[in-house]
């Protein structure tokens, strides 16, 4: 499926986890940064570049180095054309302040974290390389690669799609002479990387910042900034918990999440807890070892397996992030994600792109009376378990979802995972059913409000609002319109109208009860 590689060496985040740099509210910047920023709008204004929310996809050109500036919680769409002469393409996304993300498909217009079959989400430049045997590349032709850049605080960056196709299977080592890609936007400048080919070093000699992707004024704003939980930025200054780290990009939620994260998958953090399935044994039952939860990383041939949430050698979409059940994640481990004839992976051989494991028969190494790991799992989870932070299947899906005004975290795969694991443990639990519900409707009304792609756990709900379509009824228009301001200006003038209806009605009646009171009687004339 052709492979992939980041612009630099270092990650903060696994596949799935929910980003904490999102910024839900204004940040505060110094004096610099926001004339810094103010004179960068005005430069893009003069030079006519696309800010804010971009309608319709913009077309760019083969080699062109595209510079435009998004508000948060805001996409920009463009689309390039691939010539046929073309064997591989690569994409880079340089951010100069902020935090763009770019989603990439083949197959979508306009795609986002639902509909993306890759996504470059990580702090800093990045680039990533797609050869033409890799999924979906250019189905059709002509062949147009659809791109979205979704800003997560307000962002300035470049983007651009070059012809890749001398690219060989070993990853470029040097941009230029003395600057190998890892040193690009690591937080230190380079003057041997501080040239156009390097991306100027990534920003690095622009502002010594504490760590890279952690802007200034970003500690101890109250906000938890995942680029700055390292300890140089001293745990952003306490704003995403009140002890240290055990680990750079290891964030305490992440500890026990269902997720493998492979930043918090060492000693330090106690291996992730549970997740990373460090205390389970090589016992499995079902016969294609779909249930298979051991610890065996190397193929029937020898070769070393690559980590399920590396996209090289081998770029792929075997993900936690599209298979949150089958295990995979921050580590190595042979699985069997999707119905192969037993557990697999990827390798580290350019060569070798997939081969099945030897990880003995159904049962063979389970002890008398043992259960797999993966049904143990299944069977003792709770709705929700009130540790600090609270942990299990609600916990995951309130913090996966957020409080329903971003779309990034309301359309997003993460949530939907989110919400399918909850509503498998939280129907019949007495305790915490009626919260699940509530906010489970929550999260479906945010999601036509922004028009998110339904999902499995919402499936009765979106049936509901296509029916009231089909009938004529407006059911997508009439949810917007309910949730909508307008919609309360009309519902708190009506109360505000009937409230003085209310009150000249009690004046009447007053009025009438006190002309009988006073009123002579006809005997008495």
């Amino acid at each position: 499926l052709g492979w992939a590689t980041n612009a630099r060496a270092w990650t903060t985040s696994a596949v799935l986890a929910p980003p904490c740099d999102q910024r839900t509210a204004g940040t505060p910047h110094t004096t610099r940064t926001m004339v810094r920023r103010a004179a960068t709008l005005a430069l893009l204004a003069g030079l006519g570049l696309a800010a804010g929310q971009m309608e319709g996809e913009e077309k760019l050109e083969m080699g062109q180095l595209k510079s435009a500036f998004v508000n948060e919680d805001s996409f920009h769409y463009y689309k390039v054309q691939i010539p046929p002469s073309s064997h591989a393409v690569k994409i880079k996304l340089i951010p100069s302040y902020g935090d763009p993300d770019a989603y990439l498909s083949f197959t979508t217009s306009e795609p986002d974290d639902l509909t993306a079959t890759w996504v470059m989400d990580d702090v800093g430049a990045e680039e990533q390389v797609i050869k033409r045997d890799a999924v979906e590349f250019c189905q059709f032709e002509p062949c147009i690669l659809h791109m979205s850049v979704y800003g997560y605080d307000e962002s300035e960056y470049m983007i651009g799609v070059y012809d890749a196709s001398e690219v060989t299977g070993i990853i470029e080592d040097e941009c230029a002479k003395g600057c190998k890609q890892d040193m690009i936007a690591d937080g230190v400048c380079q003057q041997e990387c501080k040239v156009s080919a390097c991306y100027d070093d990534g920003g690095d000699c622009e502002e010594q910042n504490c760590a890279p992707g952690c802007d200034e004024g970003w500690v101890g704003d109250e906000y938890c900034d995942e680029a700055c939980f390292v300890e140089a930025c001293q745990w952003d200054g306490g704003d995403c918990s009140e002890n240290s780290g055990c680990n750079t990009g290891c964030l305490p939620e992440y500890i026990n999440d269902g997720e493998c994260d492979s930043e918090c998958n060492v000693e330090a953090c106690q291996w992730d807890g549970d997740d990373c399935f460090h205390r389970a044994s090589e016992c499995y039952g079902e016969p294609d070892g779909s249930d298979y939860r051991g610890s065996v990383n190397k193929t029937k041939s020898g070769k070393e397996c690559q980590a399920w949430d590396s996209q090289f050698p081998h770029q792929h979409t075997r993900t936690h992030l599209n298979y949150p059940e089958s295990g995979l994640g921050g580590h190595n481990h042979c699985r069997n994600p999707d119905g192969e004839a037993g557990p697999w992976c990827y390798t580290t051989d350019m060569e070798t792109r997939v081969e099945l494991c030897n990880v003995g028969q159904p049962w063979q190494h389970c002890k008398q009376n043992e259960i797999p790991r993966a049904a143990q799992m299944a069977g003792g989870i709770k709705c929700l378990t009130p540790t600090t932070p609270p942990s299990g299947p609600l916990a995951r899906f309130e913090a996966s979802c957020g409080n329903g005004e971003s779309y990034a975290d309301v359309c997003s795969r993460a949530c939907c995972n989110a919400a399918k694991a909850a509503a498998a443990c939280c129907g019949n639990d007495e305790e915490f059913q009626g919260r699940h519900q509530d906010y489970k409707m929550k999260i479906a009304f945010s999601m036509l409000k922004h028009d998110c792609q339904s999902c499995e756990a919402f499936g009765d709900f979106f049936s509901n609002v296509h029916m009231l379509d089909a009938t004529g009824l407006g059911g997508r228009a009439m949810y917007r319109f309910v949730d909508s301001w307008g919609f309360k200006v009309l519902v708190a003038a009506f109360i505000i109208m009937l409230l003085l209806l209310c009150v000249i009605a009690a004046s009447i009646a007053r009025y009438v009860y006190q002309r009988r009171q006073y009123a002579v009687p006809d005997a008495a004339v």
